[in-house]
Order: structure tokens, then sequence, then C-alpha cells
């Protein structure tokens, strides 16, 4: 069932959309495809650029993660454990910041997204729950509900959209950063 744009949420919580529009670059061309990989690399890139200030390489980023969201495990696919195992990997060196993973997005986004300084959120969509995606990743880092009350999702789709919009019923997993308690 398409969902038609006077469908859609005219208000937005979280973080604009240009601040994404960098990644319509970082379009996912492999085969299979590694839209894990893809996002967490997202993920990781704003979070250096925009907590630290460092602009990290794209390269090195998809490479680095590729071998451990996406070839590590022995079977077809990325689940949440794989990208949780990923970040977790890439941020041993950063204490400031660790990865965190629900199966239920709806709850947690709507949550970390009204945190005084979000961060984006790593959202599997499935074809089980009719998502024209099929099974894949995205990166959400916005939500709204529309006039009937329906949660949507706005998100970098790898594969060239930095403002995709979503129904947050078609989605299951999510990863997410959540920074450390100081002691």
């Amino acid at each position: 069932m398409e969902i038609k744009k006077n469908q859609y949420p005219t208000n937005w919580v979280g973080l604009k959309s240009t601040r994404f529009s960098r990644y319509r670059s970082w379009i996912n061309n492999e085969k299979p495809g590694i839209c894990g990989t893809y996002v967490c690399a997202v993920l990781l890139h704003d979070l250096y650029q925009n907590r630290y200030g460092k602009d990290l390489s794209k390269k090195l980023l998809v490479a680095g993660l590729k071998s451990v969201v996406d070839e590590t495990f022995m079977y077809r696919g990325t689940f949440p454990w794989d990208l949780k195992h990923g970040l977790a990997v890439v941020l041993k060196g950063n204490p400031d910041y660790k990865a965190k993973l629900s199966f239920i997005p709806d709850r947690v986004v709507v949550e970390q997204l009204n945190k005084p300084n979000p961060l984006p959120i790593t959202v599997g969509t499935t074809r089980v729950l009719g998502s024209p995606y099929q099974n894949h990743w995205v990166l959400v880092y916005a939500y709204g509900y529309n006039l009937k009350g329906k949660l949507f999702f706005k998100a970098y789709d790898n594969h060239g959209k930095n403002a995709a919009i979503l129904p947050a019923s078609q989605t299951f997993g999510c990863v997410w950063l959540e920074e450390n308690k100081k002691k």
C-alpha cells in the first residue's frame, strides 16, 4: 500500500534534513548491498563532524565498518546485533559513547530525538511489515505524526535520498549511540 504525500506529517521533531544532504552521494552500490555498513558510516561521520569537528574519510569508514558489520558473521544479511557489534568495535577507542539496541524503534526514536543534543538512529525496515525498501537499513533523524496520529520517520536511505519518509509501522530493530555517563 503506497502512502500519498498528503498523508505525511507536516511537523517534524529532531534534526534538520539539510544536515544530511552531504550524504546523498554516499550511495550503497555493492551487490549484495551493505546498507548496515553505510548507515553506521554516516552515523559515525555525523557524530565526529558535529561533536568533535572531525571530518572522517568515507572510504576508510565504509571499509572498516564493512569488516565488522557485514563480514563478521557467516550468514546473509545484517541484523541489529551486527550493527551494534560493528559500532562497539569501532567505538572501543572512544570512551564517550556506546552502542545500544532495541527491536522496537517507535519508542526509541521518539525518546532519542527528544533529547537536547540528539543523534540519528539506525533503523531497519522489513518486507514482512510491507516496506517498499524490503529488508534494509536507514538512518533516522526526525519523526512526525500525521493528522491521523500515525508515526513517520525521516531518514537518509543510502540510495541517494537524504530526506526519505517512511512509516514507523514498516520498521523493526534499531541501533543508536548513547553517551556514557560521566563518573
